[in-house]
C-alpha cells in the first residue's frame, strides 16, 4: 500500500498545479477581455474628453489591440510553411496587386487584407516573401522586380499595384521609382512605412535597418524619387499611435490630403487587421481604376 502513496501524492500535486495554472490563465484572459471592451468603449467616446486625456485613451487602445494582433500575427506565421501564400487570390482578370511585408515579418501578415481584397472583387492579389531581414532594401527591390516580371507574364498586364507595410512600403517605392520599367506600376500604397526614417531603426540589425534611420542617404533618395515621379500615384497610410515608426509623421509624405489617411488609435501591426485601413485601400483602388 505504501508504494502507492508517493505516486498518488505526485499525481494530486501535479493536478493541482495544472488546475491552478489554467485557472490563472482563465483569469488573465477574462481580465484582458474586460479591459478590451472597456478601452474600446472609452476610445469610441474619446472625442468627449480633453485632448491630453483623449490621446492617452487612444494610445491605450492602440497598445491593447497591438498586443492582441501581435499574437495573431505570430500564430499566422506557420501558414507560410503549410500553404502557398504567394498563390494569387481574387479576380484573375483585373489589375494585379502585389503585397509586400515589412521587417521581421513574412507574407502571412497579409492574410486578412489579401482575403478581403479578393472578396471585394480586386485581384489577382499576390504576396511576396522577402527571405531573411538582414539584406538591403535595394536588394529586396530586386526580388520585387523578379516577382513583377512573373506576374506580368502570368496575367499579360503591365499595370501593377504595389501595397507595402512598414519596410515593405519602402521596398515598393524604391522598386517603383528606381527599377520598374516606365508605365508598369500605376499605384503604390504605403501602410505604416517610415518614409522619412524612424528612430527605432537604430536598434535594427542589417543594412535595411541602417537605411531606415532618419536622414539616411537611402531615405533622402527615396523621398526625392517619390516627389519627382508624376506617373505613379502614391498613397500613404499612417497612425499617430505607431509604436515603431517614430516620429509618426514619417508615414505620410507630401501635401496631397486626398492621398493620405491618418488614424489616431491603431498600432503598427494592427494596421494589417483593421477594417478602416482595408476600406481606405479599397476606396483608393476603385478611384485608380476609374482614372
Amino acid at each position: 500500500m505504501r508504494e502507492y502513496v508517493l505516486p498518488v501524492f505526485l499525481f494530486v500535486t501535479l493536478s493541482g498545479f495544472i488546475g491552478f495554472f489554467f485557472y490563472c490563465v482563465f483569469l488573465i484572459l477574462a481580465a484582458f477581455l474586460v479591459w478590451m471592451l472597456l478601452i474600446k468603449l472609452l476610445n469610441y467616446k474619446a472625442f468627449l474628453f480633453p485632448l491630453p486625456l483623449r490621446r492617452t485613451i487612444q494610445w491605450l487602445h492602440a497598445m491593447t489591440f497591438e498586443t492582441l494582433f501581435l499574437f495573431v500575427a505570430f500564430f499566422l506565421r506557420p501558414l507560410c510553411y503549410f500553404q502557398n501564400q504567394e498563390k494569387f487570390t481574387g479576380v484573375s482578370s483585373c489589375r494585379p496587386i502585389l503585397l509586400i511585408h515589412g521587417y521581421l515579418d513574412d507574407s502571412s501578415a497579409w492574410t486578412y487584407i489579401k482575403r478581403e481584397l479578393g472578396r471585394q472583387g480586386f485581384g489577382p492579389v499576390y504576396t511576396l516573401r522577402l527571405t531573411h531581414p538582414f539584406r538591403s532594401i535595394c536588394s529586396y527591390a530586386e526580388f520585387v522586380r523578379e516577382k513583377a516580371q512573373r506576374i506580368a507574364q502570368e496575367t499579360g498586364r503591365n499595370d501593377l499595384i504595389l501595397i507595402g507595410h512598414s519596410m515593405g512600403g519602402l521596398v515598393s517605392s524604391w522598386y517603383a521609382t528606381k527599377l520598374a520599367p516606365p508605365g508598369t506600376v500605376t499605384d503604390v500604397i504605403t501602410v505604416g512605412s517610415p518614409l522619412a526614417g524612424t528612430y527605432v531603426a537604430y536598434a535594427a540589425l542589417g543594412p535595411s535597418g541602417r537605411e531606415m534611420q532618419p536622414d539616411s542617404a537611402f531615405v533622402k533618395e527615396l523621398q526625392k524619387g517619390i516627389r519627382e515621379n508624376k506617373q505613379i500615384r502614391f498613397y500613404h497610410i499612417g497612425t499617430r499611435t505607431d509604436q515603431l515608426v517614430f516620429p509618426a509623421s514619417s508615414s505620410w509624405l507630401g501635401d496631397d490630403l486626398e492621398r493620405q489617411f491618418v488614424v489616431d488609435d491603431i498600432g503598427h501591426v494592427s494596421l494589417l487587421f483593421s477594417s478602416r485601413i482595408l476600406n481606405k485601400i479599397c476606396e483608393w483602388l476603385r478611384q485608380g481604376s476609374k482614372v
